[in-house]
């Protein structure tokens, strides 16, 4: 079974008004666990020890550094 892990946080992104392009973001979690769903949608607290004993980086795609 696949679940789906839900994380509310926010994005921090940087724009450089020199260069007038977006230069970083990053995501920033909450320190609280939001939920995990089902393949269906549903909420679901059955593998919630499983999820929370892994670990998956909140990686982001950084903008392009060439000028549009």
């Amino acid at each position: 079974m696949k679940v789906r892990k839900i994380t509310s946080g926010y994005v921090v992104q940087e724009y450089d008004t020199e260069k007038r392009e977006w230069v970083s973001q990053k995501f920033v979690a909450s320190d609280s666990f939001s939920e995990l769903e089902d393949e269906d949608g549903r909420r679901t607290g059955e593998y919630i020890d499983m999820v929370n004993n892994s670990y998956l980086p909140f990686e982001m795609v950084q903008p392009r550094w060439e000028r549009r």
